[in-house]
């Protein structure tokens, strides 16, 4: 079956990816982070807040050194429109590391709606299509994962933890594996100092520069220490539960991602 062949060479770069050493992680860009990390009492700690029936959308974004100008203007005509429908910039995090990923983003930014309904107002303005034409003008790549929240969340989000994103496209063929593999791991993933934030499901996904199809599951993680999940691997609980993220997947990304950006 070709598909299981692929996600056991993709699941194969994720395990030895993640065994890497977390020291070594880099931000994308030395610009994108300050050069000295300040202390956790000097920094806001951003806090997302959504409930249940909003609108969530993940913005995964990628810019074009001379689209500076393009995104002024883009930014210029589309917050204040989206702000007619209610659209609200929650938070934003550096990406630390694309660990497994053939795209390079800087930076993720949660935004709100108060429902799918205003979601789609905006989009149906007659202005909307010349505003989104500019986005790839502005960044070599713009991903956006929406979907409406299932359960309220209020999540606040500390400059001195880490955190990741797995993105996963699951086998169609096994589509529960990848769930029985995360619920196999979670105790492991709490004794090691981590936490499930949130997943995503089934998002809509828009993006102008990638032939990907919508992945399956955004699942996002808090950790207290870099190597968190590097714990994780060693417990019996993630060995007895590895068969089922090889056979879950047939392709992964793997984030790491912090509030001010760690070196």
């Amino acid at each position: 079956m070709t598909v299981h062949h692929k996600a056991l060479t993709l699941a194969s770069t994720f395990i030895i990816a993640l065994a890497m050493p977390s020291c070594g992680l880099m931000a994308q860009s030395s610009s994108a982070q300050p050069s000295s990390q300040p202390s956790a009492s000097s920094v806001t700690t951003p806090r997302l807040t959504v409930a249940k029936g909003q609108y969530l959308s993940v913005i995964m974004s990628e810019t074009k050194p001379d689209g500076d100008a393009v995104r002024q203007s883009y930014y210029s005509k589309a917050f204040p429109l989206g702000q007619k429908f209610g659209l609200k910039r929650e938070v934003l995090l550096k990406i630390d590391n694309a660990v497994v990923s053939d795209y390079k983003p800087s930076a993720l930014t949660f935004f709100s709606y108060p429902d799918e309904a205003s979601e789609k107002q905006l989009t149906k303005q007659p202005e909307w299509p010349a505003i989104k034409a500019q986005r790839p003008k502005a960044w070599n790549e713009l991903r956006i994962y929406s979907a409406a929240m299932q359960d309220d969340l209020d999540w606040r989000f500390d400059p001195t933890k880490y955190y990741s994103l797995v993105v996963a496209w699951t086998n169609p063929d096994k589509p529960e594996d990848y769930q029985r593999y995360l619920n196999g791991i979670e105790k492991a993933v709490h004794k090691a100092g981590g936490r499930f934030i949130y997943k995503m499901k089934a998002p809509k996904m828009e993006a102008h520069a990638t032939s990907l199809k919508a992945p399956n599951q955004l699942t996002f993680v808090e950790w207290d220490a870099p190597n968190g999940f590097a714990k994780v691997q060693q417990t019996d609980d993630y060995k007895a539960s590895q068969p089922y993220f090889l056979s879950g997947v047939t392709n992964v990304e793997f984030y790491y991602m912090s509030v001010n950006g760690k070196s």
